[in-house]
């Protein structure tokens, strides 16, 4: 069976909200797709979204000093972990950053669950917690769920030096 090459981008065919139609066999070649009525009204936001916009990539730790700290742009880095409900707050504002500031930013996120050693060498006790860095050093170190103008004021302050 061949591969329908609109699946991997469509949100209704994940959501399972297109059925697939087939028309008589005269015309086998041929298929159309309608929409089946949404069981859930909130599962589609209706909101269109780039698929090639540049966002936080994870980050591991070996990686760490060629991404982040050998960097020639500022760098922002969440350090979050998956049981962490604020994370996932903080994880849109962050994925909002990196698109407003796509080429003049770079974004990562670190999973301290997986590299406790990075966390603990930048002295993160509490998730989610932002660091910014620029030229190897970090400017500034945001902790908590903080609205989107804290990291847009440090991210300003760094592009202006």
């Amino acid at each position: 069976m061949a591969k329908d090459p609109i699946a991997p981008v469509s949100p209704f065919r994940e959501e399972g909200l297109l059925q697939r139609v087939r028309t008589p066999s005269a015309l086998s070649a041929i298929s159309m797709t309608k929409r089946r009525r949404r069981r859930r009204p909130s599962a589609i936001s209706g909101k269109i979204f780039c698929l090639f916009y540049d966002a936080p990539e994870a980050i591991t730790a070996c990686a760490w000093n060629d991404y982040v700290l050998a960097s020639d742009i500022p760098v922002l880095v969440e350090f979050w972990a998956s049981w962490c409900g604020p994370c996932r707050m903080v994880h849109r504002v962050i994925d909002e950053i990196a698109r407003d500031y796509a080429g003049r930013i770079k974004c990562y996120k670190l999973n301290t669950d997986d590299y406790p050693q990075v966390a603990v060498s930048h002295n993160i006790d509490r998730i989610p917690t932002v660091l910014l860095f620029k030229d190897g050093e970090m400017l500034n170190s945001m902790t908590g769920t903080l609205p989107k103008s804290f990291y847009v004021t440090a991210i300003e302050k760094s592009l202006s030096h």
